[in-house]
């Protein structure tokens, strides 16, 4: 963790190219931006999750600039619906296409269509994850943050994601602006590549989750924007759920993926869910408007925003955007960390 007096940056170093900030809109538990493929308009969600950037079943149209590959691939999305319960598997094949987002266009860039899956929020997603290091052919600059850096739209390579409360939004492109944050700034090591998890040196260093006011167990954390909940394995959810005294209720997809969430009912305080981040003791929970991902149209019965699911194992947690809301997230490829500090209010 470093003071606001230790972290004495430069204002923001606007992008060369890259406006410095870009708004977002809260849509059905996903937030989203403008994005141009081709000659097409499309609202897609932000997703520090995952890397690529994919245009939903039938909506991408084959225009003047784009080429076709021979490059597929099959993707898995966990809490791909508003209540982060259903998951969703694509089909994907990539063609190369222009594509703008915030003023900057990439050419010849790599997209994701969507020839056969389950349904995604808004119009698919946008990928800013590191880059993917398990296929040659999707790995460094594929990724669109990658591109914008490797051309020089994004210098440092780095941006931030700052959700407020109340539906509003937005990307900052550059390094932290520290005008925008309140209290210490949290800085934390991540890997190069895949996702933006936190690198543990050792046990004693590993982020630890919390339920209320107790530890529950040290974690693999997971920092991911595109995801509406907490998302956990089977067995860590269902120790939690049944804790706290929720419900328990599973389901199993064709596919054979199982999920486990908890239902309560909305006159209880919901249970809080927290991190803290070693050597720090100072537990950062989802703000208590934020637990509660759905409730039945009586208003009787809530969903919490903690899922288990069998595409996880303990102790990995993904730490959706719930708990991004009144915070500021930096992620820096430069020099893979992530860094957080609450938003001003």
């Amino acid at each position: 963790m470093l003071t606001r007096a230790a972290l004495l940056l430069s204002a923001v170093a606007l992008s060369s190219g890259l406006p410095n900030t870009v708004p977002l809109r809260l849509h059905k538990g996903f937030w989203q931006g403008d994005f141009t493929v081709g000659a097409q308009n499309f609202s897609l969600t932000i997703d520090t999750g995952s890397f690529a950037l994919l245009v939903k079943k039938g909506l991408y149209l084959p225009g003047p600039s784009s080429q076709q590959t021979d490059i597929s691939e099959f993707i898995q999305f966990n809490g791909a619906s508003e209540d982060g319960i259903a998951p969703a598997e694509e089909v994907i094949f990539f063609v190369r296409d222009d594509v703008q987002f915030a003023g900057v266009t990439v050419h010849e860039f790599l997209a994701g269509n969507i020839t056969f899956g389950d349904d995604l929020p808004a119009d698919g997603v946008a990928g800013f994850s590191p880059p993917a290091s398990s296929n040659d052919d999707l790995s460094q600059g594929q990724g669109l943050v990658e591109a914008f850096c490797e051309q020089g739209s994004l210098v440092p390579c780095q941006f931030g994601v700052a959700l407020g409360k109340e539906g509003s939004g937005s990307m900052i492109f550059g390094e932290i602006d520290l005008t925008k944050t309140c209290g210490d700034v949290t800085v934390l090591p991540t890997m190069k590549h895949d996702s933006w998890t936190v690198v543990n040196t050792t046990a004693d260093t590993a982020p630890v989750l919390f339920i209320d006011d107790a530890p529950f167990s040290p974690i693999l954390a997971t920092f991911d924007s595109g995801t509406p909940n907490i998302i956990g394995s089977l067995s860590q959810v269902r120790a939690i759920l049944k804790q706290v005294g929720y419900n328990i209720t599973e389901q199993t997809s064709d596919s054979g993926v199982t999920i486990a969430l908890g239902t309560y009912d909305c006159a209880r305080t919901p249970a809080r869910v927290g991190f803290s981040f070693p050597p720090s003791n100072t537990v950062h929970y989802i703000d208590l408007a934020a637990n509660v991902l759905n409730r039945t149209a009586d208003g009787r019965v809530c969903t919490a925003n903690i899922l288990g699911t069998s595409t996880v194992d303990a102790p990995q947690w993904s730490i959706g955007q719930t708990w991004f809301q009144g915070r500021y997230v930096q992620h820096d490829l430069d020099n893979s960390t992530l860094s957080f500090a609450d938003l001003v209010r």
